[in-house]
């Protein structure tokens, strides 16, 4: 199977080539300008050479740039085999525009060795190499044939150059397959561990569906119970008996209590992407306070809001309603008579924050551990699914609800987004 290219990989690696091509060249020319009295003045020809390099460098550091997903995979294999071309003509001409045997420009041949190690498979790799070596011995040559007589150890030195160069073809090459096998190894790693990630999600999401279902069938197995009983037993009691009245009365009752159980387990289910925009919290917070004021008043419960009118959050204003119309009317039975209840919001480090603050009793720590779990409830007519509701609201808002203070007389609880 066919390697995906990397682009961004590609763009990084020719970069780091580029500059280090530039940092080679600079060094080498301030060697050489320190050094010059050993060295002799650099020609015509050397600073033609080393000026053209650079500029075509710029070239290749301004293309290389502008590479991205778009791009032809061929046009950067023509850029790759190109640069190396150059490099290796240009450390050649550098290299005989000297003026010594030996010229330090030499040390060029390495680049284009570094770079054919890293693209390439070990034939062109060695190819390259091969060429770097001929180009080598062939600078020796001519500086001998326009300078004799021909000194042997210049030859021996330039083998050991070569040698060199080899070795470092071969090191990198293979430290290169290695580093590419392990990346394969990771990939495939990788993969493997995403396949079993989502199995485990799969499964996990079977097991909290089974979970749900076996919830729901004990809530409604109940009432449904209950409707069947209280029927039952009216079938055997005349019209009009007391026992009669009272059987449908349960039954009804029930079915109020099937139908709110659903009703809730729906709103639940049916958790929806929040349409997000400004809205006026003390509207929100008027609105529900106006729906709960009826059932606040069969206890005498004081409702309070706090919010500055000119306050405005960034959240879907249906469902917040309904968050805090939980909320509310969880406090409402938890408060005693003519006791207070607070709904308010605030913005506290860069969160929207809306509260129910109730007096009352403190919930109970047992209670407090499983008081976001559906279906859990201490509530004798509750479903158990008003706090999870919330929570569904409050996560899909990129925040959550929380039991910010609980405490003999006073209970919060806090949404924050």
């Amino acid at each position: 199977m066919e390697r995906v290219f990397n682009f961004a990989a590609y763009k990084r690696q020719e970069t780091v080539l580029i500059l280090l091509n530039f940092a080679v060249l600079a060094s080498l020319f301030f060697v050489h300008i320190s050094f010059i009295t050993l060295l002799g003045r650099p020609t015509f020809w050397l600073l033609l050479t080393l000026a053209v390099r650079f500029a075509i460098l710029v070239f290749e550091l301004i293309w290389v740039q502008r590479v991205d997903e778009r791009s032809s995979r061929f046009s950067v294999r023509i850029q790759i085999n190109l640069s190396i071309l150059l490099n290796i003509s240009f450390a050649f001409l550098a290299s005989i525009s000297g003026g010594t045997a030996d010229s330090h420009y030499s040390v060029l041949m390495i680049i284009p060795i570094l770079s054919a190690a890293y693209r390439f498979g070990i034939v062109r790799t060695l190819a390259v190499t091969a060429i770097t070596i001929i180009l080598t011995f062939l600078e020796v040559w001519i500086f001998f044939r326009e300078n004799p007589p021909a000194d042997v150890s210049e030859y021996f030195e330039a083998a050991t150059v070569s040698l060199i160069f080899l070795v470092v073809a071969i090191v990198v090459w293979l430290l290169v397959g290695n580093l590419r096998s392990e990346e394969e190894k990771l990939s495939i790693s990788l993969d493997e561990l995403h396949r079993v990630q989502a199995k485990l999600v799969a499964e996990e999401k079977l097991a909290v569906i089974g979970q749900l279902a076996s919830a729901i069938a004990h809530e409604i197995r109940n009432p449904v119970t209950m409707i069947a009983s209280s029927l039952k037993m009216a079938e055997k009691h005349l019209p009009g008996s007391p026992v009669r009245q009272e059987m449908f009365e349960i039954a009804t009752a029930e079915a109020k209590r099937l139908e709110l159980l659903t009703t809730d387990f729906l709103a639940f289910a049916r958790s929806k992407e929040p349409l997000m925009k400004s809205a006026s919290v003390r509207d929100t917070l008027g609105y529900i306070t106006d729906l709960a004021k009826a059932k606040a008043s069969e206890k005498e419960i004081t409702l309070e809001t706090i919010s500055d009118e000119t306050v405005q959050f960034r959240m879907d204003a249906e469902q917040m309603r309904q968050a805090l119309l939980n909320l509310l009317m969880n406090a409402i039975n938890a408060t005693p008579a003519k006791g207070k209840i607070l709904i308010g919001a605030e913005s506290e480090n860069g969160h929207s924050v809306l509260f129910v603050e109730n007096e009352g009793q403190q919930i109970t720590d047992d209670l407090v551990e499983r008081i976001f779990e559906p279906f859990y409830t201490g509530e004798a007519k509750g479903t158990g699914l008003g706090l999870p509701i919330v929570r569904n609201i409050a996560r899909a808002h990129g925040g959550d609800v929380y039991l910010s203070q609980n405490e003999p007389g006073r209970v919060r609880f806090e949404i924050r987004f």
